[in-house]
């Protein structure tokens, strides 16, 4: 009897949550940028694509949904789909409250492409902005999310960046909001934040080339910051001084 239990359990249940797996596909689903300002534009402007595929057998209707996870005051950005664009204050395709009902319909096997438009106006800092789909019909589930990452830098700190011959570093420093670590060894799985007491603070397990990191939640004050391999020798202690932000 055990034996059918688990035949009928992989027969039945496993396919099925394969293809709840597949009911959207978007290529690519995360986009990373770094970019450096351009003295001569009078605000920088990015333009980033990703291709969304029905791979499924029936016709779905989308909405999507914008989520700011961070980005500097004055950023702004506005998405386009394949039924109109939209301003930067909409956040979703679909929003009776708001009288925004356009869903976008996907024939099986279709695709079309979703264009996010970044408007920086040459501040410098870094934003993540996510799009999550979901069908109208199921809007408690995430079918899909597309993840838009981009770092704006000036001259003098995308400079930092290309210096292979520096040591590592942590920029801007003091940090306000978020911080870079500039040179980092190719090894480094984790950072480590220490206070003055030696606690640790914070961590941020496998960071990626250009990613900045979130210090907001800590205390004005000194830090160490230890970089540390996968196997938690440490590679590199650096000092950050943490500072709120005084206009």
């Amino acid at each position: 009897m055990r034996i059918s239990l688990l035949f009928l359990f992989f027969l039945y249940f496993i396919p099925f949550n394969s293809q709840a797996q597949k009911l959207l596909l978007l290529e690519p689903a995360v986009i990373k940028k770094q970019l450096v300002i351009q003295p001569a534009q009078a605000g920088q402007e990015e333009v980033l694509k990703v291709t969304v595929t029905n791979p499924t057998q029936r016709t779905l209707r989308l909405r999507w949904d914008k989520a700011v996870e961070y980005q500097p005051f004055a950023w702004e950005s506005q998405l386009c789909d394949k039924e109109a664009s939209y301003p930067p204050q909409v956040t979703s395709n679909y929003n009776p409250i708001q009288g925004i009902v356009a869903p976008v319909v996907l024939a099986p096997g279709e695709s079309f492409e979703l264009y996010l438009t970044l408007l920086m106006y040459n501040v410098p800092g870094q934003g993540k902005i996510e799009v999550f789909f979901r069908e109208i019909s199921r809007p408690d589930e995430i079918i899909g999310t597309a993840v838009f990452q981009v770092n704006l830098l000036d001259a003098k700190d995308a400079a930092v960046f290309q210096d292979k011959n520096q040591r590592a570093r942590v920029f801007p420093n003091p940090v306000y909001d978020r911080f870079f670590l500039a040179n980092a060894p190719a090894n480094c799985a984790r950072i480590d934040i220490y206070n003055t007491l030696g606690r640790r603070v914070k961590t941020y397990d496998k960071p990626e080339l250009n990613d900045s990191y979130d210090a907001t939640d800590l205390p004005q004050g000194v830090y160490l910051v230890s970089l540390l391999d996968a196997n938690g020798k440490v590679l590199r202690t650096l000092r950050m001084l943490r500072r709120d932000f005084r206009p």
